[in-house]
């Protein structure tokens, strides 16, 4: 491995693979993950090479979420693994503090989030509005830009944002700019969800 190489964490990977898809994951699929350099029946490497994190990725979303459209099964594992990440220790502790920040607060620290995962993300941020901000990634982490915008989706979720949009644009098959929108808390909001329970009209459903 190079200086330069990009590395996910094995945080990353338990959050993903051992938390949120534990019970999902068919013997076979199991094998298949083996076979490309993730053994879950064997203790987790320190690292994983984006690579090799991207090809998880492509075997989960085809056996977990076989003959569902790539983008959508790409935002549900986004979404998965924000629940999970906030359900480890580090985790639990974090979704405190950026509950109380609120959506727009989180979102300009995202940076530091994603680079507690990796040794490559870069997050630039441009404010439009006080709930709606452009995010711009480096890398989407993923051969979609589904995947991040599934996870920031969610995180702005647990963060108490509502009607949640986030809009891929300008994928150049690595970086990608997303456009993050959401409602405050109102008396409305706080009503139950349409039983479509779409948090915006863009979510790619899996």
């Amino acid at each position: 491995m190079t200086s330069s190489e990009k590395l996910i964490f094995t945080q990353t990977v338990e959050a993903l693979f051992v938390r949120a898809l534990e019970n999902r994951l068919t013997p076979a699929c199991r094998e298949h993950l083996r076979r490309a350099g993730l053994d879950l029946d064997q203790k987790l490497g320190r690292t994983y090479t984006l690579e090799q994190w991207k090809e998880f990725l492509r075997i989960a979303a085809g056996h977990v979420y076989g003959g569902v459209p790539a983008e959508a099964a790409y935002y549900s594992l986004g979404e998965r693994f924000m629940d999970a990440y906030f359900g480890t220790f580090f985790g639990r502790a974090l979704l405190g503090v950026v509950r109380l920040a609120g959506p727009r607060r989180m979102l300009l620290r995202a940076g530091m989030g994603f680079r507690a995962g990796n040794n490559f993300s870069v997050v630039e941020i441009v404010e439009r509005s006080p709930t709606f901000v452009e995010l711009r990634m480096n890398d989407v982490l993923a051969d979609l830009p589904t995947f991040s915008a599934g996870l920031l989706a969610r995180a702005v979720e647990l963060c108490g944002g509502h009607r949640v949009v986030v809009l891929p644009e300008e994928f150049d098959g690595v970086s990608s700019t997303f456009h993050i929108r959401w409602a405050e808390l109102t008396a409305e909001a706080a009503m139950p969800p349409p039983e479509d329970g779409a948090a915006g009209a863009s979510r790619p459903r899996a």
